[in-house]
């Protein structure tokens, strides 16, 4: 019996070429080659995308005559992806029991120092500042010739040109105490509460009345002590104005006169303010957190102005501000020091007045501007909005964290001492979470100054995650501070990768969908697979596939139909991971059981090519990235089976009718993925004798 000969591919594409005009026997090669007839619309124009009939994108070029040559070919803007990479995970061993590190106490939490709190430190010392603040509210009173004063320079033979006279000075009369309780001036309040503490005590309470004013003096809070009158009234502590004090009397006003306020109307209200006194026959003396630069000229001429400096004389001042430009250049001057302590606090977890003054003092250019603490305090939305501490928003910390690296590594050593001394009273988790984020920004010469110190939080951050993944266990209290911390410093990506497998099992613990960037999968996988919850679901087979909408995810088997294109091989895995991007969050898909498909992302995300999709499943991580007709193609498409590209070769003239035929090849793109190569069971004289993962 004679063996019919085998057509090869090549064969019957060529004798596709010289069917001509023949249709029927152009149909009967087609359909031996599998080829699909697809109208397209051509014109003469530029290259385009068409929709053909099978749901496919494809590129047609335009009608050209058969002798003509091929252009060469426009790049093609489709939204056409594959699988351009693959790789194996590395999962971490299971660790035996007694390398696990033991979960986190509640004793390991509490703070280092439990009795008390942070210590106090005023803007200036009190042996420094109670015999100025005393002489500028004492009354001095003329008593006459001063004879022995007048006799030594007689005996001297000095001119006298004046009579010297005696004075005496006391603390008679009423005194007034204005004590501004605005926002922005929350951290100098402590220092305020304890020069009206002193006053009370070295001059006792009689002729002495507080106002509470808030930010003006027309905003007034409180008054102490009430009126008689008014004490049975519901609003005793309330006063719609402040009544002129008596002529003679001091009226001590511990505000920062409207200079740090951010608006100008603050800065006259007080100015007018301090007229109005001086025109009672009033004396107004002022002590400000300011530096003299920021005094203005106008307030020093109407009331006595002194600084609550930490560092200079405490002298009264005459004002350096007398105009626009001056207050311009001053305020340039004091944004650029705000900025450094911006920065230098920027790996805090949360800031304090206490620690705000003391990450201030660090440096001299900043240790003598006591204003920049209310400048710091004050600057939203760049620091949350609290009402007992501040720290760096969310949305500008990988900023400042950059500026923090450019500090010196004295300076930041400095930071962190003066961060966990003030911190010592409070929780060890604060003290753990910061020593991480300044190790992971710190110069290396910094970094082997704290080697120990952060070692230990390393290890306390460790068995922090061990309590995350304690099976079964849902902590309340350990969610909500896994979705503050993430909520916080998310953000910073270089902290996040830095404890990849520590903060794992944390956000996990947080319940979140989304993981912060930074966040490796492998570690990921391992922590979603210490939990009971994440056991309990079943191993399943999926497929990837592509619709109109973007890259679906299919349980078990795809449907089929042109519009439904393969994407890789199939997966077996739990969940998925799925992040957009090499420095995009990470978020978690959970498969339905039920078969229907689902959205894995769509289009829109896949047409930037420097954001690859990144999809993980089971022990391997899918690089999905869009890619683009190549110049040796004329036409570019996904149909039912994938992606292919159309080759045309040009054939070569006829004899008979010197026309020529072009060849088309369809090649499809093998994407990037795994398979099991080699037998289970092989036998002696196989060659392969372990089955292997290949990529």
């Amino acid at each position: 019996m004679k063996r019919q000969p085998q057509l090869a591919r090549a064969d019957l594409l060529q004798a596709l070429a010289l069917a001509g005009g023949d249709s029927e026997r152009q149909r009967r090669y087609a359909g031996l080659l599998d080829f699909v007839e697809r109208p397209v619309v051509l014109r003469a124009t530029a290259w385009r995308i068409v929709q053909p009939v099978i749901n496919a994108f494809a590129v047609a070029g335009p009608a050209r005559s058969p002798l003509a040559e091929p252009a060469a070919a426009d790049r093609l803007q489709a939204p056409l992806f594959a699988i351009t990479a693959c790789r194996r995970l590395d999962l971490p061993a299971e660790a035996s029991e007694a390398a696990r590190p033991d979960a986190l106490t509640d004793a390991q939490c509490a703070p280092r120092e439990r009795h008390g709190e942070a210590p106090f430190v005023p803007l200036v010392r009190r042996t420094r500042l109670w015999p100025a603040l005393k002489r500028s509210l004492l009354e001095v009173h003329p008593r006459g010739v001063d004879l022995p004063r007048l006799l030594r320079e007689l005996a001297r033979a000095q001119a006298v040109r004046r009579l010297p006279a005696r004075r005496r000075a006391n603390w008679g009369g009423e005194l007034v105490v204005v004590w501004d309780r605005a926002r922005h001036l929350q951290p100098y309040q402590n220092d305020f509460a304890a020069i009206f503490a002193d006053l009370r005590q070295q001059r006792g309470d009689a002729g002495c009345t507080l106002w509470l004013v808030d930010g003006s003096p027309q905003q007034i809070l409180q008054r102490w002590p009430a009126h008689a009158s008014a004490s049975r009234r519901r609003d005793a502590t309330r006063a719609a104005a402040m009544p002129p004090p008596a002529p003679g009397s001091r009226v001590l006003i511990l505000s920062d006169a409207g200079a740090l306020a951010g608006w100008t109307q603050a800065i006259r209200d007080w100015s007018d303010f301090a007229r109005r006194l001086v025109a009672g026959g009033a004396q107004p003396v002022f002590w400000a957190p300011l530096a003299p630069a920021q005094i203005e000229v106008e307030l020093a001429r109407r009331a006595r102005v002194f600084c609550l400096q930490p560092r200079g004389d405490l002298r009264r001042q005459r004002g350096r501000l007398a105009d626009d430009e001056q207050r311009q250049a001053e305020q340039a001057r004091l944004v650029a020091l705000r900025e450094r302590l911006l920065a230098r606090m920027a790996f805090c977890i949360r800031v304090e007045p206490a620690l705000l003054r003391a990450l201030r003092g660090i440096t001299p250019a900043t240790a003598s501007e006591p204003a920049l603490e209310a400048l710091v305090w004050n600057h939203q939305p760049v620091v949350y909005d609290s009402l007992v501490s501040r720290a760096v928003a969310a949305a500008h910390v990988a900023r400042y964290r950059q500026d923090f690296e450019q500090l010196a590594a004295a300076e930041q050593l400095a930071a962190l001492e003066q961060t966990l001394h003030i911190h010592a009273w409070r929780g060890r988790a604060t003290e753990a979470i910061e020593l991480l984020v300044w190790q992971a920004h710190a110069r290396d010469e910094a970094k082997a100054a704290a080697a120990a110190l952060v070692g230990e939080a390393e290890r306390w951050f460790a068995a922090l995650g061990a309590r995350a993944s304690q099976a079964g266990r849902v902590d309340e209290q350990l969610r909500q501070y896994a979705r503050d911390l993430l909520a916080r410093n998310a953000t910073d990506f270089a902290w996040v990768s830095a404890n990849s497998r520590a903060l794992s099992p944390v956000w996990v613990a947080s319940g979140e969908k989304v993981a912060p960037a930074g966040l490796q999968p492998e570690h990921l996988l391992q922590a979603i697979s210490d939990r009971d919850d994440c056991n309990n679901l079943r191993q399943l087979a999926y497929e990837l596939g592509v619709q109109p909408q973007g890259l679906m995810l299919y349980c078990g088997e795809r449907p089929a139909g042109p519009a439904h294109s393969r994407l890789g091989s199939p997966l077996l895995a739990r969940r998925l991971l799925v992040s957009e991007g090499p420095a995009g969050p990470t978020g978690v898909l959970d498969p339905d059981p039920s078969g229907r498909p689902q959205l894995v992302a769509p289009l829109a995300s896949l047409a930037d090519p420097a954001r690859p999709l990144t999809v993980t499943a089971g022990q391997h991580s899918y690089l999905i990235r869009r890619v683009e007709r190549p110049t040796w193609a004329q036409e570019i498409g996904r149909d039912a089976h994938g992606l292919y590209a159309i080759v045309k070769i040009p054939g070569q003239p006829r004899k008979a009718s010197g026309r020529t035929k072009a060849v088309v090849q369809r090649l499809r793109y093998i994407e990037a993925g795994h398979f099991r190569m080699g037998s289970q069971n092989p036998s002696p004289s196989a060659l392969t004798t372990k089955a292997r993962n290949i990529q």
